[in-house]
């Protein structure tokens, strides 16, 4: 979906981006109500409804509409019809009560306003831009440049702060002025003004109360009900690497696919490397009933695939490990599969709040403190400077006020804080405004609930990670359904009491006991996870290295705006001697992806170009058999 709304008097017709906008439909016809104008991007699927005053444009869908219906005691036969009338009798509060995956324009023509929002948790984003005239948005930030009249420039906050540490401010993208906006927020919209304003935001509640095996049986119920609502009736594919989340994922699909609807997994395999995980895969297989579909990878093709992805949305790829699980969504769609799942943001959901140290320290309970670190999830106790660390990070500092830490953090040296890789000036900036204790401005509740409400909801956003995953899925022509970035799994672990989730015998004890008799023991008591981080070192200085090195060491380099050059070169020369550290890996990826994409912004025909090179290998894939070894 795209479209703008007139900030002026000017009718939307006799605006520059109404007319870009008129060349991007064609032949279509944009939906215009007043100084809102909408319209479904070419090849998309969009949704209009009209319900007395009000219009409502839908892109996306609504999960289990019969259910959601019923609970609002509303009958529609469609999804933007049901919204439409939601919204014409509640109002904003109607939007709380909807789960899906959907981004929607309403306007009504009697009180002339309306709003754009996203639904709770944004997993179908919108982009907005103000510009002179209008405020324009869509649901993929290049449909928002196609109605500029030029390319913004890098945002020196959201550009530097990726480059520093991967994430991006909730409120900002990679380009100048173009912000998106955040779970639970809309943009109010009246005739001549666009405000944002919170819709939606988590609220601590009463702890649940019941045994472990209840509160396990929870999220066993909670789990189905989330995978069943995102599976096609016809075909679905799941990314199952033979770690735990994606092996949850996976055997709740198969359990819980309506009949005659195909679920298969597709998983990445590399005979003889310590990473490899096929052992894992053909278990979780056997035991759930699917036949897997296997890829053997070659390491090969990372540099490719940022130039390609670059190319389509106009973005850099943000990991060289995407090269795996791209490989594995092209073989799905090629199989004819309709959605992609996996177990993206499993770690946060299932996992512990660290700071609930800090909770049992405010309230003066010291022993409590103590004894929560022998239930650290390392399989062994703890050594006593290792306790006294946690309860000095942990619990006094993630205890203190926000204000009194932003002081102390103050007061440090930042050249000795900011990443290396960038220039004096932009290391100091990125210093200035690294926070690590903005979690704590999440709400009123108690500590352990603000760090781990901040995690699930905006974390995945701030590593761009949704947003990736929707390119991933769209690119090969499916539909992005990471089941477990879902409302209620979310409210259900914020409700959860945070002592649960610590065992010293391993992590997300309770999903563990949860997945009794649905995952064989030797994959749900597993407690090392495979590091493809040598797969992608591989790949990056080997295959790669050649046309790596051609971008980042040139002289003329973009990136050298923004980077210590001396360092980027002898870091990189280093990592391809075979002496680089592993924690360069993701910094150093984060640059070549960078260079790509700014050579793009300044030369039109550089991507294509860089793509024909002969030391830019594309990837390389077959498909092999995983044969069980009983």
């Amino acid at each position: 979906m795209l479209g703008l709304h007139s900030c002026t008097d000017a009718p939307p017709q006799e605006l520059p981006e109404f007319r870009r906008l008129a060349e991007l439909l064609g032949d279509a016809k944009p939906i215009v109500r007043g100084p809102l104008v909408a319209a479904a991007t070419p090849g998309s699927a969009v949704a209009c409804a009209r319900e007395g005053d009000t219009t409502c444009v839908l892109e996306g869908q609504l999960y289990d509409r019969p259910a959601l219906a019923r609970g609002l005691v509303l009958d529609a036969d469609d999804d933007a019809h049901l919204v439409a009338r939601a919204h014409r009798r509640l109002g904003l509060e109607a939007l709380p009560r909807l789960r899906g995956r959907y981004a929607a324009v309403l306007w009504d023509d009697v009180r002339q306003e309306g709003l754009i929002a996203s639904d709770l948790l944004a997993a179908r984003e919108m982009f907005v831009c103000r510009t002179a005239g209008a405020l324009v948005f869509a649901t993929e930030l290049h449909d928002v440049l196609a109605l500029l009249s030029s390319r913004p420039a890098p945002d020196e906050i959201g550009f530097t702060t990726w480059l520093g540490d991967g994430t991006c401010p909730s409120d900002r993208t990679l380009y100048a002025g173009i912000s998106r906006l955040a779970p639970g927020e809309l943009m109010a919209l009246s005739r001549r003004t666009a405000q944002r304003r919170r819709y939606w935001s988590p609220e601590p509640r009463a702890a649940l109360t019941g045994s472990r095996a209840e509160l396990s049986a929870g999220w066993r119920a909670l789990l189905e009900t989330s995978v069943a609502k995102r599976l096609s009736p016809r075909r679905s594919a799941v990314i199952l690497s033979g770690g735990f989340d994606s092996s949850v994922v996976s055997a709740v699909a198969a359990g819980v696919a309506p009949p005659g609807a195909q679920v298969r997994t597709y998983s990445g395999v590399f005979p003889g490397a310590d990473y490899d995980e096929s052992a894992k895969i053909r278990q979780v297989n056997e035991r759930i009933g699917i036949d897997p579909g296997a890829m053997e990878i070659a390491p090969q093709g990372t540099l490719w695939l940022a130039l390609r992805y670059t190319r389509h949305w106009q973005l850099p790829l943000i990991a060289a490990g995407s090269l795996i699980d791209i490989a594995a969504t092209q073989t799905a769609a090629s199989d004819g599969a309709e959605v992609v799942l996996d177990g993206q943001t499993g770690d946060e959901l299932f996992g512990l709040s660290p700071y609930l140290f800090a909770d049992r320290i405010r309230h003066g309970r010291l022993l409590s403190a103590l004894g929560l670190t022998n239930q650290w999830p390392i399989g062994r106790r703890m050594s006593p400077r290792s306790k006294v660390w946690m309860i000095k990070e942990l619990g006094v500092k993630g205890g203190a006020p926000h204000a009194l830490g932003r002081f102390v953090q103050g007061r440090r040296d930042r050249a000795a804080v900011g990443p290396p890789w960038l220039t004096p000036r932009l290391r100091d900036a990125f210093a200035h405004r690294e926070d690590r204790w903005a979690w704590k401005l999440a709400g009123p509740g108690p500590m352990w609930w603000r760090w781990l409400s901040d995690a699930l909801i905006d974390g995945p956003h701030r590593e761009l990670r949704l947003q990736y995953l929707r390119h991933r899925a769209a690119s090969n022509g499916l539909v992005a359904e990471p089941p477990l970035y879902d409302v209620d799994l979310i409210e259900y672990a914020l409700r959860l009491p945070p002592e649960f989730a610590y065992d010293r015998r391993y992590d997300r004890p309770l999903v563990r006991e949860a997945m009794s008799g649905l995952l064989p023991d030797e994959v749900r008591f597993q407690t090392q996870k495979a590091d493809f981080t040598r797969f992608c070192e591989h790949a990056m200085v080997n295959a790669d290295g050649a046309g790596i090195t051609r971008l980042l060491t040139a002289p003329d380099a973009l990136i050298g705006a923004y980077t210590d050059r001396d360092w980027v070169r002898s870091c990189w020369n280093r990592t391809i001697a075979g002496h680089g550290r592993p924690e360069w890996l993701g910094a150093l990826w984060r640059l070549t992806a960078a260079e790509v994409w700014l050579r793009s912004h300044a030369d039109p025909d550089f991507l294509d170009a860089a793509m024909a090179q002969p030391d830019v290998p594309a990837p390389s894939v077959r498909r092999v058999a995983l044969v069980s070894d009983r």
